[in-house]
Formats: C-alpha cells, structure tokens, sequence
C-alpha cells in the first residue's frame, strides 16, 4: 500500500505522487518505513522530491485508500460458526469456480487436522498465558478455542494511542502512572501484530479524538463494542503467539508511561544561543550564494535543480558521462555531484552551500519556534512506525540532528540544562556489532569483546592475516567500515568509496572479512533462508517483521527487503534491549531520585538523563550498571560509555 501511494500503479488506475517512481519511492520507504513516516519526516527531505511530495500529498493518501486491501465487509461470522463442515460439497463448489490451488490446500489441511489434535499440554498452557483469568483453553481438530469470547479484564485501561491520551487527561495520566491498573493499547498491539501495516491517523481524527474526550468513559471501564472486538480480535491472535504477547506485556506497554514523562518533561534550549546560530549561517549561505555567482558568471537559483543543471552541465560545460539523466536535464543530485569532484570549484561551494542551508532551514530557524512556554522542546516519540520496534522522534525529529559534522555538534550545542543541573549520556559502545555476535555465535567475536580487545584493530589483523601491532591506520579503518557495514549488506563499491580502497581491494576484503567472521555470513544467510520460506523475520526476544517483499520479482524491492530483513533481528533486538533499559532506569531513579533526576532522551543507543549538579556520578554509575547488565541472558559483554555536560554537544 504505502509503495503504490508513492509510485502509484497504472494497471490499478492508482495515480501515486506524480513525479515519484518507484525508486525514489523504495528509497523513501527504506528511509522512513511507511508513506506515514514519510510525510512526519518530510522537514528531512529536500529539492525536487520533497515538493513533488507536499504537492502530491493528497494523491498519495487518496492512492493508500486505493491500494488498501479492505476486511471489514459486513459478514458476522458467529451466523456460521455452528455450521457442519462437510468437506465433499465444498470442494465440488470450488471445481465449479476453478479455484483448484484451494481445492489442494483444502484436502491438505484436512489431511493435518489428526495431527494437529495432537497438541501438548505445555503449549496449550503457553497459549493460556495470554488469557483473561475466566476463559479456558481447549485444542478441537487442532485449533484453540475459547469457551466464551475474550473480554477486557475488569480494571484494565484499553486505549488507541493511550500516551496520547494522557497527554489530554491528567487524570488518566495520574492512574497509569501510578501503575495500579493494567493497560492496553490497541494501536501498540496492531502494530505489534502487522508492523508493515499503517494506520494513517489524519487532522480530522485527531480533532475528533479530542472533541470526543473519551478519557473519562475509559477510567470508567465503559468500552464501546468496536474497542472489545478489537481487544478480543488482539487477544486471539497474541495468545498463540506468547513470544509475541510478552513483547507487548514487557516492553511495548510498560513503555508507554516513561515516553509520557518524558516527552512532559522536554530538553531545554538556549535561545539565545540560536539567534547567534541563525545569524552565523545566514550570512554563511548568503556568503556561499555570492561565490557561486561569482564562479559561475550568472545569478540562477541554486536551489533548482533544472537551473543548476543547465549551469553546470551548459553555462559551465561539465562533463556528462556518468552522469543520470533525467526528464528535465542532468540530475544534481548528491551522488551525482560526487562524480563531479575536482571537476570545477563550484562543485565543493554547492555541498557546502547545501549542507548550510539544511541544517538553517532544518534546525536553526525552527527549532526554537518548538520550544513551549516552558523554553523546552517536547518532542513524540513513537513506537509504531519503525518495523524494527525502534523508537522515532517527531515534531520535532531529534534523533536526526546531525552527530559526526561540526555544525551538527554545534547545533546540539543549544539543548542545554537548567541551572543547577548537568546531563548525563550513557551510550551502547558497538552495539550492533555486539548482537550480532551473539546471534550468530560468533565465539572469537564474543570472546574479543569480553577481553575489551579493539574489535576493528583484531578484525583488520584477521582479515590482513598481521599481528594486531602491525595494522595501519587505513586497514583498521576499512575493518571499522565493513563490521558496521557488513550489516547493511555493504557492497564492494560501497566500502571502496567509504575506505579508500578500489573495487577489486574491496571485494577482495569483504571475501576475506566473510571467510574470518564465517557464523556472521552463514546467520545473515539462514535469516534471508528463514524470510523466504517462513515469511518473516524476529529478535531473540519474538518480534515479529514479516518479509512478503523478499519474494518481488522486482529487483530493487526484493533488495531492499533482503537487506531490511537481514538487519530486522539485530536491530530489533537492539530496540527491545533499549526498551528495557529505559522502564529499568525509568523505575530506578523515579524510586532513588525521585524529581531530581529524569529521562529526557533516548536517540539511538543512548540515553540522556538531567540531573541535579552532585548527583552527576552516582547517576552515570547506576545507568551503566542498568545498562551493561539488561541482558544477562545474551552470551556477549554489553559495554556503555557514560559523559557528562551541561549541553548536549559535551556529551
């Protein structure tokens, strides 16, 4: 749905967003996740693509309506449920349709109904682990059936974005936080169940959600029947899925309240140090857009692509070969500009006049704008939008300012703690790398990293076959590349381009890097194996990604979801080990620190806490210790690097 609400689709009559092919578009899902996502990011793309989009915005939702396969068709299924089966009328009904495929799986699956019967008493039991206390559990012709429907137990708080319910309801907010009573959100449980499928929730329903105001019906327990149906349909499928179920009981939900307190609780930025920074960079774009002029001989808008390409590639007569053609002239985009380097000046000034604005446009000019009467920016965090179960932050995106660049420090630089306090950041050091180690039982990985060995110096001293005194800059570097990127499903272009190698160094280290870390190549291998033949994917703890797309016949989807689906565990285990160090450090220093020391933010691997100056590292010490320690159960050391600052760029 969310690829032909981009690309659209002429054999459906699905318009799409005009000017958005598919590649663009299986970019922007790998980026995003879904067009939801896409549309919440959109501050994050630029040129062309991110006009055609806001444009063609209501095309894109009206061709998800499209494209959505509909399954509420009004059959009440209870009318039948009593009805015999009788096996022979059926299939002589489906001859005379010419469905045989079905007639073949119907005669099968009632070839395995014997043995289906057969069930275990303990996995009946692991079944009624996500059973209301009320309702037994008995196995008929191998299918679990419920004596009676599945209700919502007595005292339990059942809502459809329930954090952003207590957002509108400080009462409802009081009575989770206080943890007495069980909740359940059904848009949390519905993404659990199909992450691939969205919700796409639009400005109409939000002003519903609050004009309806539905937080006292849902303190009162008065659940109207589309919120029971939907909590029994949830219930029916989590409890024969267990795994499952306690990925929603013990991360998901338990989550809910922490990502409340701490999107109430905000970051503080120092608007003053924002104006200096709106007025540094605007001068510096208005400086770079002079030098541009002055280098090219003519006054053009540097932000179009078509009257930069017929600056470039006309005025300027640069080389095209090699170069992506498109409808409207010679492509300008990034990769494209690559090719050009050392071609011209004017090439490096429009990368750095790009990267200026973006960061002007991007963060500078809006994010103070963000800030609430408090002078903190509260950002959303979700959990629903990344098939992984990692969490995204919106309105603003702070998991997205840049962290490698200067100016990106910089800008990180302006969130700030309250007087009197400092921030503490304890971050995952390798913590990919570390998992999928573990996943794979790589044990000479395992067995470096519990050494505290430097894991890109022994991986170049492996592949190079040299002592690890002897490994050079440049080899331990292309080591660093590859065990990152080897993840992603690096390509040797890829790793020639980021290690300075060639194309032929690089393919030649990636089949000696594969041939040292051989339990990572053969886990990557079983896990597409598993995609295929099982359809989905999962972390060590159960959640689920299903892989439909792994079996596109088109080229670029099927990739896509290759390398989606071989990343899926280790980084959705990732999600779930973060997910648990926050309810532990959330439960710690609400229970130790009481007001004095608050999660604030988690982007990427790390979490940041303000606390008040003296209680800096007992702090630091006790988030280490949660988080080294959140996974006793893995086989790998977990390492986490703690700083503190009094601003986000110290740490």
């Amino acid at each position: 749905m969310d690829l032909k609400a981009l690309k659209g689709d002429n054999s459906d009559n699905i318009p799409g967003v005009p000017g958005v092919g598919e590649k663009t578009a299986v970019k922007l899902l790998n980026e995003y996740g879904s067009l939801r996502g896409v549309y919440e990011h959109i501050n994050e793309i630029s040129g062309v693509v991110k006009k055609r989009l806001e444009e063609g915005r209501g095309s894109a939702e009206m061709s998800y309506e499209l494209a959505k396969i509909l399954t509420d068709a009004p059959v009440q299924l209870d009318e039948v449920a009593d009805l015999v089966i009788e096996p022979e009328r059926i299939i002589a009904v489906l001859k005379k349709l010419e469905f045989n495929s079905l007639i073949r799986k119907f005669r099968n699956e009632l070839k395995l109904g014997e043995d289906q019967n057969r069930l275990k008493n303990q996995e009946i039991k692991s079944i009624e682990t996500g059973l209301s206390e009320d309702t037994s559990v008995q196995v008929v012709e191998g299918a679990v059936v419920a004596e009676k429907m599945f209700e919502i137990p007595e005292g339990m708080i059942v809502a459809s974005d329930l954090k952003e319910k207590m957002h509108l309801s400080d009462e409802l907010a009081e009575v989770i936080l206080a943890g007495d009573r069980k909740i359940w959100d059904l848009e949390q449980a519905d993404f659990l169940i199909n992450p691939l499928k969205r919700t796409e929730n639009t400005d109409n329903n939000q002003a519903m959600l609050r004009l309806e105001d539905p937080c006292e019906r849902i303190l009162a327990g008065k659940y109207t029947e589309a919120e029971q149906a939907e909590y029994a349909e949830q219930m029916k499928i989590l409890s024969k899925m267990p795994k499952l179920y306690r990925i929603l009981s013990d991360y998901d939900l338990p989550l809910i309240p922490v990502l409340y307190e701490m999107e109430k609780a905000g970051v503080l930025i120092d608007q003053d140090y924002f104006k200096g920074l709106k007025k540094e960079f605007t001068e510096k774009v208005t400086e770079l857009e002079q030098k541009i002029y002055s280098v090219c001989g003519v006054n053009f808008n540097i932000n179009s692509p078509i009257q930069l390409s017929k600056v470039l590639f006309e005025d300027l007569a640069l080389p095209t070969k090699g170069i992506k053609k498109t409808t409207r002239g010679f492509s300008t985009g990034a990769s494209e500009l690559e090719k050009l380097e050392g071609q011209h000046p004017v090439i490096e000034m429009i990368k750095e006049y790009r990267e200026v604005s973006k960061l002007l446009s991007t963060y500078i000019l809006p994010l103070p704008e963000l800030a609430g009467e408090d002078g903190r920016i509260h950002t959303t965090f979700t959990q629903n939008v990344t098939a992984t179960g990692r969490l995204s932050s919106v309105n603003p995106n702070l998991q997205n300012i840049p962290v490698r660049s200067e100016d990106g420090k910089r800008i990180r630089t302006g969130f700030v703690a309250e007087s009197g306090k400092v921030l503490v950041s304890a971050d995952y050091a390798q913590f990919e790398l570390r998992l999928a180690a573990a996943l794979a039982g790589d044990q000479k990985l395992i067995e470096s990293f519990a050494q505290n060995i430097d894991i890109h110096t022994k991986t170049a001293a492996e592949v190079f076959g040299i002592k690890m005194e002897d490994v050079s800059k440049a080899q331990r570097r292309a080591a660093k590349v590859i065990n990152f990127g080897v993840l992603y499903g690096m390509s040797p272009k890829g790793l020639a381009d980021s290690a300075e190698m060639n194309f032929y160094e690089a393919k030649q280290f990636i089949d000696d890097y594969f041939r040292v870390r051989k339990p990572i190549k053969d886990y990557l291998e079983k896990t597409l194996k598993q995609a295929r033949e099982e359809g989905f994917v999962e972390t060590y703890f159960g959640r689920r990604r299903p892989t439909p797309d792994v079996k596109s016949s088109n080229f670029i989807v099927r990739s896509a979801a290759e390398r989606a689906a071989q990343n899926m565990p280790i980084q959705g285990t990732e999600a779930d080990l973060m997910k648990r160090a926050m309810i532990r450090a959330y439960d710690l220093l609400k229970a130790k620190y009481h007001e004095e020391a608050k999660l604030i933010l988690q982007v990427h691997d790390s979490l940041i806490i303000e606390c008040t100056k003296g209680l800096e590292e007992a702090v630091s010490a006790d988030l280490v210790q949660i988080m080294e320690s959140v996974a006793p159960e893995l086989p790998v050391k977990l390492k986490a690097d703690v700083a503190i600052g009094v601003n986000w760029g110290e740490l």
